[in-house]
């Protein structure tokens, strides 16, 4: 099938057809150093990449980790094998390179265990005061947004890698936990953020 015929199979909304593209499509960039099969992927991937580091950081952050993927992705395209989901491998390499960013300038503090948290009248006030805020300048605000950046990093990562499709177990994968531990922390995060926007 050409790169032609494989986008628009995607763009038909054929997702079992599709989710071979892109690994077809990187097999075919690692090998023979495609560049057209390079830029199909990033027109494939990259505004979901884009959005999941957004949410874990703010916009010239993600902006920056995403550009360092994509080059981290050039140099280790020898090491995509076949059989692999070029997602996953690609938002393994994305995550990595945000969390060495992160810790490199002390954004985050990645060591807080899936539990911890504001408590839930502190998240409720800062969302408040985030929308409020915004409501008074013009601005729309997205509550739902709002509530997400007030999760834990790790709870908030992993319903964003959800969000973005992926199986509890490629979640797991791409953040070294334990299957359970991920279920744990997407549960959590589900029941603050449904009990953060009942209370808005």
């Amino acid at each position: 099938m050409s790169i032609g015929a494989s986008l628009q199979s995607l763009i038909q909304g054929k997702r079992t057809t599709a989710l071979g593209v892109s690994e077809r499509l990187m097999l075919q960039y690692g090998k023979k150093g495609d560049d057209a099969s390079l830029a199909a992927l990033f027109d494939l991937h990259s505004n979901k990449l884009f959005y999941f580091l957004r949410m874990l950081s703010d916009s010239t952050m993600a902006e920056d980790v995403c550009q360092r993927t994509w080059i981290k992705v050039i140099e280790r395209r020898h090491l995509f094998k076949s059989g692999e989901n070029f997602q996953a491998w690609l938002f393994t390499i994305a995550r990595r390179t945000l969390i060495d960013e992160c810790r490199k300038n002390s954004k985050i503090e990645y060591n807080s265990e899936a539990v911890e948290a504001l408590s839930l009248s502190e998240q409720l006030k800062h969302v408040q005061i985030s929308v409020e805020n915004d409501v008074a300048k013009g601005l729309e605000k997205d509550a739902f947004k709002a509530c997400m950046q007030l999760l834990p990093y790790k709870q908030k990562e992993a319903l964003s890698l959800q969000f973005e499709g992926f199986t509890v177990e490629q979640i797991a994968n791409i953040c070294s936990a334990e299957k359970e531990t991920v279920k744990t922390r997407i549960r959590y995060a589900k029941d603050a953020l449904r009990t953060m926007l009942e209370k808005l």
